[in-house]
């Protein structure tokens, strides 16, 4: 038996397999082979790509406007543009997009103040420090994003006209602005309530605010139905 049993055990070695055969009749072998490996068989996921900062992770749970400090700049008069805040906040960071002027809907819109979006603690620090140094005249207090968020700026681009005649049309304001370059469907009017009377005033969009500033250099003070119009750039 012994002799029977190396016989077999030879023949086994030695006889090829044919690749047809096993692959159709020992389907078993190749799932034997398959438990050997230990990679498995699924595709890997693709890496998450880093994160400009670091960790891909890193600012998913960041709260909105982290790290930015909001103020209310005040003690400023009407005609106040952007580029007199901006002076007066010199070296802190702060560019004509992080300002927000606020106006009072009652007298002849007035701004309220200015709403100021400081980078960081150390800018808003630099600003009070340069307030201080310009006297009592302006005033900066801590606001919050919310107090920031709604306010839609103008940028210096509609000009507010005042006195207008109670009978005044869109056509009206046409000829008054004749030689000025605006957006004609951007004409609004408004009603305000003054100390005892109403106002009416219109709101109009220039193509820029350069043309914005023309037409308050051009036509301020002019008339418009025998009735003399003040001009206010808004920002």
């Amino acid at each position: 038996m012994s002799i029977i049993r190396k016989a077999i055990s030879s023949s086994l070695c030695i006889r090829p397999l044919d690749p047809v055969t096993s692959r159709n009749s020992l389907p078993f072998l190749q799932e034997w082979r398959k438990s050997l490996s230990t990679v498995t068989e699924q595709p890997p996921s693709s890496p998450l790509p880093p994160s400009p900062g670091g960790s891909p992770v890193s600012g998913l749970n960041r709260p909105l406007g982290e790290g930015k400090l909001y103020g209310k700049f005040s003690g400023f008069s009407k005609h106040t543009l952007k580029t007199d805040i901006m002076s007066i906040l010199e070296g802190c960071n702060v560019t004509p997009d992080d300002l927000k002027f606020s106006y009072m809907r009652g007298g002849n819109l007035n701004p309220a103040a200015v709403y100021v979006q400081f980078p960081s603690r150390s800018s808003y620090d630099s600003a009070m420090r340069a307030i201080a140094k310009k006297g009592r005249l302006y005033r900066l207090e801590r606001a919050t994003h919310s107090q920031w968020n709604p306010i839609v700026p103008y940028d210096g681009k509609v000009v507010a006209l005042h006195g207008l005649p109670v009978n005044a049309i869109i056509d009206d304001i046409d000829r008054f602005l004749s030689g000025c370059l605006y957006h004609p469907g951007s004409i609004q009017f408004l009603t305000i309530q003054g100390l005892g009377s109403s106002k009416r005033v219109a709101l109009v969009r220039f193509t820029s605010q350069t043309q914005a500033m023309n037409a308050y250099i051009t036509k301020n003070r002019n008339f418009l139905l025998n009735q003399r119009i003040s001009l206010q750039v808004l920002q």
